[in-house]
């Protein structure tokens, strides 16, 4: 059966022309409301009292709240995620969370226009959906607020068209600055104390200001009160006093919600702590269960579900981000698992900055080599021993020889790889048919790797699609941590084809935009993402598998070191 009314008793009015006091009555099916105040004023107190009526009246399937909001939780109190109509409750600190939310009510009205095919949400009949109520909290902070410019018309939207079809819009401000474009969606207003001058600007004609007495003020009249004699202007203020709202975190009224909800809630859409540290990560994905060669990194702001790499299937990634994003945090993430299960070797390719020493002192000596500088090494010129100083680049390519395949007879183009990497005559004997060299991680940090140079291109286009091609058969693993731009387009569409998924610590529209072109990330489009995805946030990031051409926007976990 359709609801026809929704309607909440916030308090009473004295209406002096029929002498009576009536209650003050709202139906969130009528009218959007606009409540303005000073700090200290009651507007916290509404919204409790809106939002625990609601929870008396109705039940999950009828309504559900959102909540966006300067103040945090904190200031209502309690645990959102345990109120069981709430949906989602967001500080707008945070602005992936405000396009999440905007996101989810355009969704919203979208497919309640479509549900109601042409009809009013009171005459839907059984096609009606289930009632949404959007509450923002301190509007004027979110309209001044010059990253949020974005989605000014996108609320004007939901104020001019989401009440018909079952949106209701409640805002709370501190002044009427700012407001005038979105005011006259606004059927019912509410103002606690304010300067005499802003009465008139709200209601449009002139109150006697009742001075600094909280949840005591003005209002119109929407619901005419049914047990009243005579009639009255309803569109004048007439002096309020709102109910004291009860305490969501009382024992008494959580008791009341469990017996009467019993344990059934809406949808949730969990915003996430600051720092998402393991244990924090643990308590957002109880019951989960992870596939055995999958790495958990975080979770990904849509579900609040876990993102993996399933290095099983996925043997080479990519990561790239800005000095300062946290891609060495990430690594710790990946490199976790892998370190504390004793059958992995590691190949650690650093360039000379050191970057990956913490994690050559975390692995045992005898299940790591280490490739950091210039360094003099065996080789042999036409059959004699010589000692030759080899680059980083050269030590690994040397590495790779003689562990884990042998380079002597590939070429790039007509030319030998060893000959074009180490000169014309020189060798080295290689034991990789011998060596058991299945297991192995290689963390490739160098920015040799990405030069334009001999040994970088033989690597690229020659070496790297072998070993790729044998990944899998041999369980090796690529991890280029901190990749940069190749100049080369050759050389670049080697190293592209290899990766089969890759992170990106930075703000994706911009990286695009910029460098992206010439990444794993060149075909997406600039403008798609500036709409789907908010600016990163310390801690954020995305995963882009490429086999699947997925993207996900996510929250990394936080290691030990960096929490």
């Amino acid at each position: 059966m359709a609801i026809e009314k929704m309607t909440c008793v916030l308090g009473r009015q004295d209406i002096p022309v029929i002498q009576e006091q009536p209650e003050f009555t709202v139906d969130l099916l009528d009218s959007n409301i606009l409540l303005f105040g000073q700090p200290m004023s009651g507007k916290t107190n509404l919204i409790k009292l809106l939002i625990t009526i609601s929870h008396k009246l109705y039940r999950e399937d009828t309504e559900q709240i959102f909540v966006i909001t300067r103040s945090g939780w904190g200031h209502l109190r309690g645990d959102p995620h345990r109120v069981p109509k709430i949906a989602a409750y967001f500080d707008n600190a945070n602005e992936e969370y405000v396009k999440r939310v905007f996101k989810l009510m355009e969704d919203q009205l979208k497919d309640n226009i479509k549900k109601l095919k042409g009809k009013n949400y009171r005459a839907a009949g059984d096609n009606q959906p289930i009632h949404t109520t959007l509450y923002i909290d301190n509007v004027n902070a979110f309209l001044d607020e010059p990253r949020y410019t974005a989605y000014h018309e996108k609320l004007a939207k939901l104020c001019r068209d989401g009440l018909s079809k079952g949106i209701t819009i409640v805002m709370t401000a501190s002044t009427t600055k700012g407001l005038n474009s979105y005011i006259s969606s606004f059927k019912q207003k509410i103002a606690l104390e304010m300067p005499a001058d802003s009465y008139s600007e709200i209601f449009n004609h002139k109150v006697i200001p009742v001075g600094n007495n909280a949840g005591h003020g003005f209002a119109n009249v929407t619901v005419v009160p049914s047990d009243i004699t005579g009639t009255f202007p309803l569109q004048l203020a007439y002096e309020l006093q709102l109910n004291i709202a009860d305490n969501i975190n009382d024992e008494y009224f959580k008791a009341n919600l469990n017996y009467y909800f019993g344990g059934r809630t809406v949808k949730k859409y969990k915003r996430f702590p600051d720092v998402l540290t393991y244990r924090e990560y643990e308590a957002f994905t109880q019951g989960y269960e992870q596939e055995y060669g999958s790495v958990s990194v975080g979770l990904d702001y849509t579900e609040c579900k876990s993102v993996a790499v399933d290095f099983d299937y996925t043997k080479t990634i990519a990561i790239y981000g800005k000095k300062g994003f946290g891609k060495t945090n990430l690594l710790r993430v990946i490199l976790k698992r892998f370190i504390e299960d004793p059958k992995y070797k590691f190949v650690l390719f650093d360039d000379g900055r050191a970057q990956l020493k913490e994690f050559d002192l975390k692995i045992s000596q005898e299940r790591k080599q280490y490739i950091e500088g210039f360094e003099e090494m065996p080789m042999l010129n036409k059959g004699n021993p010589q000692m030759y100083k080899l680059s980083p680049m050269q030590q690994f390519i040397k590495l790779i020889h003689e562990n884990y395949m042998e380079l002597t007879q590939l070429r790039r183009l007509s030319t030998l790889v060893m000959a074009e990497i180490f000169g014309a005559g020189v060798t080295t004997p290689s034991n990789a048919g011998m060596y058991d060299s299945r297991n192995t991680v290689f963390v490739l940090q160098s920015k040799f790797l990405y030069v334009n140079s001999i040994a970088s291109k033989d690597f690229m286009e020659v070496i790297l699609p072998l070993l790729a091609a044998r990944a899998e058969e041999m369980n090796w693993i690529f991890i280029f941590t901190d990749v940069k731009s190749i100049s080369d387009s050759e050389t670049r569409d080697n190293f592209n084809s290899t990766i089969g998924a890759a992170f990106l610590l930075d703000n994706i529209a911009e990286f695009v935009g910029e460098r992206g072109k010439k990444s794993v990330f060149g075909n997406m489009d600039i403008k798609a993402l500036k709409e789907e995805y908010a600016r990163c946030e310390e801690g954020d990031g995305y995963f882009y598998s490429i086999e699947k051409d997925d993207l996900k926007k996510l929250k990394f976990i936080k290691t030990e070191e960096e929490s």
